[in-house]
């Protein structure tokens, strides 16, 4: 199968999975502001050096949230959704690796991360203290 002109949301999906076939569907997502890609269960994010704040407003919160993954677009929201609901539900550990370069975007995916599943556990923002703010104090605290 070739690569519909927008892209596979799911590389998994592309006919041949090799680096020119990966950083093209990229790039083609990309150019449409899909900044989200999967590759199976592992998501893939490609710096938009802007703000998006509509991609991580309350409304996209409440969307994601419970969702089947897969059902909706790539979304960090969707990879924090199954690892909390398999801690929560099934009593499953679970760690979401944040990996890239310098520049790449790791601080603003953690917050995001952050803000989804303090949303899902009621906590999206205590007395006027961000997410960040109430995971430092907790951290620092004896």
């Amino acid at each position: 199968m070739e690569a519909p002109p927008g892209g596979v949301d799911d590389m998994t999906r592309l006919s041949y999975l090799h680096e020119p076939g990966v950083l093209q569907n990229l790039a083609t997502r990309y150019e449409l502001n899909e900044i989200y890609t999967y590759t199976g269960s592992i998501l893939i994010a490609v710096n938009p050096f802007q703000r998006l704040p509509h991609l991580y407003d309350t409304h996209m919160m409440e969307q994601y949230k419970g969702a089947d993954f897969g059902e909706l677009s790539p979304h960090v929201f969707a990879i924090a959704d199954v690892a909390y609901r398999e801690m929560i539900n099934e009593g499953k550990n679970n760690s979401i690796l944040v990996s890239g370069e310098s520049g790449a975007g790791k601080t603003e995916t953690t917050k995001m991360l952050m803000r989804y599943l303090a949303h899902l556990g009621g906590r999206s923002g205590v007395e006027g203290r961000t997410v960040e703010q109430q995971v430092l104090e907790a951290k620092s605290s004896p």
